[in-house]
């Protein structure tokens, strides 16, 4: 459901709750939990952000925030006392979702193609191509699907049927034309560092210095210039050659510069424990209205930084519990080579540099679901 439906995820959520509840053995459920120092520290980042509802005034809004964040406080109390998983259910859970990214991109490729036919509309791209998710969101579960593939193809490869192996081979080009269609511009940088990293890995994993360094400078050369080539990137080097930046625009790279440049000033005056969880948005609004900035007001866009977006809501304490919450879990993947889970915290921290990612159910539910399941249940 999470790569597919995402309107369906919060139901998914009740019910595997539900389940675990039913099933019993609550006490020792529950001490495993509290016994769990990397447990208590994911529950910690849902618990600061409880801590800010004591000094926001808007109220209503800092319990859709919380509820939002839900994820992030029920699936470590849940997978964490459940103890490492086998191969079999780690290929039941990444085919599942490698085959939820490929339904979900059939599904907006028949769409457009029916659109295009029907009424020669044109929706190949971004947006309006993406039908259940946010392009970037969408791009993001796309680049750990093609962890998964590596992983499943290269580690575990002995244990796959040959069907297997043909799905993965079939659904790795239609995700890669997927992840194209949908331009988002953090998701194909993702991609064009993952790819070096995967043929670095395995190119050295056989002894081979040379084609290592030669198959990987050769695909980042080619991933540079096929980026370079999509047009909406052309708005970073506008920007970046120091063309005319308007304050007013709703473009995503200029809206950006200033929205982020918007966030810093605000959190500079708050910087201790920010506005409080309710108010973090509106503070942002303020500061909006005063630089001018009539797009990013009328759209009310977040930070589009999940740093800068914490700060503002919960402060110092927040960025330190968010920060930790990152790299102690990428620390113990680099000590214990636990690849996918490295990769997967990697795609994070890119996505939140662009994204407030915590603000979404798409990146809650990503988060919540994925970190605790990679550190406790499923040890690669």
């Amino acid at each position: 459901m999470l790569t597919f439906y995402i309107f369906a995820t919060p139901l998914c959520i009740i019910l595997f709750a539900a389940a675990w509840l039913v099933e019993g053995d609550l006490k020792r459920k529950l001490t495993a939990w509290l016994k769990n120092k990397y447990a208590l520290l994911f529950i910690a980042l849902y618990l600061i952000y409880l801590g800010g509802m004591l000094y926001t005034t808007n109220t209503d809004q800092g319990w859709m925030d919380l509820q939002r964040k839900l994820s992030i406080l029920i699936f470590p109390i849940i997978l964490c006392a459940e103890g490492e998983m086998d191969f079999t259910k780690q290929k039941w859970f990444g085919f599942a979702f490698i085959t939820g990214a490929a339904l979900n991109g059939i599904i907006c490729i028949i769409y457009a193609c029916w659109l295009y036919f029907s009424s020669g509309v044109m929706q190949f791209r971004y947006m309006e191509f993406s039908r259940f998710l946010h392009p970037t969101y969408y791009s993001m579960y796309v680049d750990l699907a093609f962890v998964f593939m590596y992983y499943a193809l290269t580690v575990k490869g002995k244990e796959l049927t040959k069907i297997e192996k043909t799905f993965i081979y079939i659904s790795a080009p239609l995700l890669l034309f997927i992840l194209v269609l949908l331009e988002s511009k953090m998701g194909l940088i993702v991609t064009a560092l993952l790819v070096p990293v995967f043929l670095f890995k395995y190119f050295w994993s056989k002894h081979s210095a040379f084609k290592t360094v030669a198959m990987v400078v050769a695909v980042l050369g080619l991933l540079v210039i096929g980026i370079s080539k999509i047009s909406r990137f052309n708005s970073i080097g506008h920007l970046l050659s120091g063309g005319n930046k308007d304050a007013q625009s709703v473009e995503s790279t200029q809206a950006r510069y200033f929205v982020w440049q918007a966030a810093w000033e605000v959190i500079k005056q708050s910087p201790v424990f920010g506005y409080g969880t309710g108010d973090a948005k509106y503070a942002l609004m303020s500061q909006y209205q005063k630089d001018n900035m009539t797009g990013a007001y009328r759209e009310m866009l977040n930070a589009h930084n999940q740093y800068l977006q914490t700060m503002l809501a919960v402060g110092i304490p927040g960025i330190l519990i968010l920060l930790s919450n990152l790299f102690i879990p990428m620390f113990i993947s680099i000590k214990k080579k636990r690849f996918v889970y490295l990769m997967f915290l990697v795609i994070l921290c890119l996505n939140f540099l662009t994204e407030s990612m915590l603000e979404q159910q798409a990146g809650t539910m990503f988060y919540g679901l994925l970190n605790s399941l990679l550190m406790f249940n499923f040890v690669i």
